[in-house]
C-alpha cells in the first residue's frame, strides 16, 4: 500500500496495532457468521468495532478482500483486486488516511483481508 501510496505523491500509512485488532475482529466475525459485507447481519460494521474500543477518527474507511490462491500468491493477488475496485483504490490512496491496519485470515481454502484505515 505504501509504495503505490508513494507513486501517487503521498505519505505512507503508519501500522496501527489499535487497527489491526479491529481489522482481526471484523475478519473473525465475517469467517464466524458467514458474509462477506462491510455490515454484519446484526448491523455491526469496522465503525461499531472502532467505536467499542473508543478509538477516535474524524475519517474511516474498510477495505475486504478474498480469494483461494496459494499462499505465495494470495497477498498480491488481493491487493491487485484491491487497487483494481475504484472505491477501495480510494481508500488505498486517501489523501486524509494516515494509519492503517490489516488482519490476514485463512479458513479452509480461502484468505480473507480485511484493512481499516484512519485519519
Amino acid at each position: 500500500m505504501n509504495a503505490a501510496r508513494a507513486a501517487s505523491g503521498l505519505e505512507p500509512l503508519a501500522r496501527s496495532p489499535a487497527l489491526a485488532e479491529v481489522a482481526l475482529a471484523r475478519a473473525r466475525d465475517l469467517i464466524a457468521n458467514g458474509y462477506f459485507d462491510h455490515y454484519g447481519p446484526d448491523g455491526r460494521s469496522a465503525f461499531s468495532e472502532l467505536a467499542v474500543r473508543g478509538i477516535r477518527y474524524g475519517l474511516a474507511g474498510e477495505n475486504l478482500a478474498r480469494n483461494n490462491y496459494a499462499e505465495a500468491r494470495t497477498v498480491e493477488a488481493a491487493f491487485q483486486g484491491l487497487m483494481g475496485s475504484a472505491g477501495h483504490r480510494a481508500n488505498i490512496l486517501e489523501p486524509r488516511f494516515s494509519n492503517v491496519g490489516v488482519a490476514a485470515v485463512r479458513s479452509g481454502r480461502t484468505w480473507l483481508y480485511v484493512t481499516v484505515f484512519t485519519d
